[in-house]
């Protein structure tokens, strides 16, 4: 005899808020990594916050990232140029916003320096924070972010630098398909915060590289090679 399939009322377990909140990092020339912040209007109105909103009913986390990524940030698709955000982890600590019981699916998204300053620029609503000492250095001597969203900026930060002390500039953050050993080095430098000794970077990665055959020109200096992120080896079919 079959076993009668039981439905779940699902109006008998209680829902707590969800949220999509995205670490927009960049880094600066010069710099050190900084995260994109806009001051908000309505709740906590002027503070500094990421980008984020509340999930629709029915919505999808990557609909409702792209919807907060260009309403407040100006990050429509077409600037981001098929660069789409990757979550990065899920916030389920019932204390951690103080508005009530708020789940925080938190999004990563790499971008390079170029691309933010078209969105900086034209919105006054928008700063990048540099990253010292591992904590944000906000606008207007603001000490946290709302939300528990100091926890995500952390969180985001440490993936990066897990994935920046393994392979050459994964979330492409120089902006060119192609690039010099010296400013690859600067990147991972800026990424990782840390020495990284030139003998020792250049037998790591090279390995990860293929040279293109050219070299830089116009510049100061002796030119120098130009290098690319090595493509995947592919194995060969089976006959």
């Amino acid at each position: 005899m079959p076993i009668a399939s039981v439905t779940a009322d699902l109006s008998a377990f209680p829902r707590p808020n969800v949220a999509v909140d995205v670490a927009v990092v960049t880094s600066p020339p010069f710099g050190p990594l900084a995260v994109l912040v806009h001051r908000r209007s309505g709740d906590r109105a002027g503070q500094w916050a990421l980008p984020g909103r509340f999930l629709r009913e029915r919505e999808l986390l990557a609909h409702a990232v792209a919807t907060a990524l260009a309403e407040k940030c100006g990050l429509s698709h077409e600037i981001l140029d098929d660069r789409v955000p990757r979550q990065l982890h899920v916030f389920d600590d019932p204390q951690r916003d103080d508005r009530g019981w708020v789940l925080s699916v938190a999004h990563l998204l790499a971008l390079p320096h170029t691309e933010i300053t078209r969105v900086l620029g034209g919105r006054s609503g928008l700063a990048l924070a540099r990253v010292v000492e591992d904590r944000l250095v906000l606008p207007n001597r603001q000490r946290r972010l709302p939300y528990g969203q100091d926890e995500i900026v952390a969180r985001a930060i440490l993936d990066l630098r897990r994935s920046y002390a393994e392979l050459p500039d994964p979330e492409g953050l120089i902006g060119s398909e192609e690039f010099t050993l010296s400013q690859l080095r600067g990147m991972h430098l800026a990424v990782l915060d840390r020495p990284w000794q030139s003998d020792t970077f250049r037998r790591h990665m090279l390995p990860l590289l293929e040279e293109t055959g050219d070299v830089t020109t116009g510049g100061p200096g002796r030119p120098a090679a130009l290098y690319r992120r090595a493509r995947p080896a592919t194995r060969p079919r089976s006959s």
